[in-house]
């Protein structure tokens, strides 16, 4: 259904209202808005026009402005004369009875500073792209062309005012070594301060094929007295085998240490307190690993592997690499043990006897150097662990899992004033300390080679 001229009327001074509450919201008022605004009241006025016009052919003029004055806001059937307009703070005038918001926009003086800016001689708006503002002074500065120039990049000039950006996160200019001996090694929880466990110290195994019973017979006891005697096995009787077992006791050793800390410190700076304790857990990690690969069994030290009686050690057989199949072999055939890792020093792994080895053609043959050093940590199919912990110019190869770490006391920070007179001096002591057990069940499920 097609809208009447009031009809379209209303709709015109409604979308006029609906912009200028737009523009308003914004805050802004560029060229854009202005030929909007422009066009919607010129339609406005033109359907007012076209009421009256209509009214007036229809007879109906009287009605027409009832209508426009409704329109207005007026009541009445008259169009009063309309007061003068106000201008507003932000330079708009407020509508006037008989007034609509288009032609009170472009009466108004923000819209004729803003017009006066873009205005040919002709009347016509110029395009207000790319104009240049124009040269300005200003008072009170003559005279001064050479004076000291007020600068950020001094501390006695505007640089005064510059703080220092602080990063939080620390820079560790000491670095850490890869800890990961303990991870190759069986882990238990115990509830004592000795650990023990049970080993094998001998096998003899005489299993033999056996043929079937040919009588009921004793064996024959033969020999002079007072002996020895000799007793012959009876027909059918099987031979006996032998195995001997041993518990090997290992303390419970204690690992720790502190750092003394102001309480002023540890109070306001708590990314202080975070890295303190984060260091003291790290150094008992350390020492753990000291401790499970080289500690000497003399407390408050644990035994560790390669203090340990019983393992096996190959030299350098031909080249460092097939050094380590022996090992493998020897750990295989004499202490009945597949091997899970090799551990080696750092200058050791990276060097040209292992990860830099090439053949005559200069080929690298452990592994592509395009790949990751993670991706190369592999030999023979056991996993490489390189510590720092390990003797340098010694392997170790073996099947870890015979090797038993048991925590009595897992890492604990302890924070406390009790030590001198450190309450009165607002001094505190930050203390790591763990508790553990170790020791090699099997010690022939580990060979060294030494010489590589």
């Amino acid at each position: 259904m097609s809208m009447t001229t009031r009809e379209q009327l209303e709709k015109a001074v409604a979308d006029l209202e609906a912009r200028a509450d737009q523009i308003d919201a914004k805050g802004t008022f560029d060229a854009e808005d202005q030929a909007v605004i422009n066009r919607m009241a010129a339609d406005v006025k033109d359907k007012k026009n076209a009421v009256e016009a209509e009214a007036a052919k229809n007879g109906t003029i009287k009605d027409a402005r009832a209508f426009l004055n409704d329109l207005a806001g007026i009541g009445g059937d008259t169009v009063k004369a309309a007061p003068s307009p106000k201008v507003g703070d932000n330079g708009l005038i407020q509508p006037t009875p008989g007034m609509t918001f288009g032609e009170a926009f472009v009466k108004s003086p923000a819209y004729g500073d803003f017009v006066s800016m873009f205005a040919k001689s002709d009347g016509s708006i110029r395009d207000g792209r790319n104009v240049e503002s124009a040269a300005f002074s200003v008072g009170g500065f003559d005279g001064l062309s050479g004076k000291a120039l007020v600068t950020g990049a001094s501390s006695t000039s505007g640089g005064a005012f510059v703080q220092n950006q602080v990063l939080t996160d620390t820079t560790d200019l000491i670095g850490e070594r890869e800890l990961t001996v303990r991870q190759l090694c069986t882990n238990i929880n115990i509830t004592s301060d000795v650990f023990e466990y049970v080993t094998v110290t001998s096998k003899t195994n005489n299993a033999a094929a056996v043929a079937e019973a040919v009588n009921s017979d004793d064996g024959a006891i033969s020999g002079a007295s007072p002996g020895p005697y000799t007793v012959a096995p009876g027909s059918g009787n099987k031979p006996e085998s032998a195995l001997a077992l041993a518990v090997v006791t290992s303390p419970v050793e204690t690992i720790a240490h502190l750092i003394p800390i102001t309480r002023r410190a540890a109070a306001d700076a708590p990314q202080v307190r975070g890295l303190v304790d984060a260091f003291l857990l790290y150094g008992l990690r350390e020492e753990e690993e000291d401790q499970i690969l080289n500690g000497n069994g003399t407390s408050p030290n644990l035994r560790g592997i390669m203090n340990t009686p019983g393992i096996n050690t190959v030299g350098s057989a031909g080249t460092d690499i097939d050094a380590i199949v022996d090992a493998i072999r020897i750990t295989r055939v004499v202490g009945r043990r597949s091997p899970t890792a090799v551990v080696m020093h750092p200058n050791d792994w990276f060097s040209t006897g292992f990860l830099l080895a090439k053949d005559t053609a200069g080929n690298y043959l452990i592994g592509d150097p395009r790949a990751s050093v993670d991706q190369l940590n592999s030999l023979w199919g056991l996993r490489v662990v390189v510590s720092e912990a390990m003797t340098e110019n010694t392997a170790l190869v073996g099947d870890f899992r015979q090797a038993v770490v048991a925590d009595r006391q897992q890492s604990t920070i302890y924070v406390t004033d009790s030590h001198k007179d450190w309450f009165a001096r607002n001094l505190l002591a930050i203390l790591a300390e763990e508790r553990i057990g170790f020791g090699v069940r099997d010690p022939q499920a580990f060979t060294t080679v030494t010489a590589i």
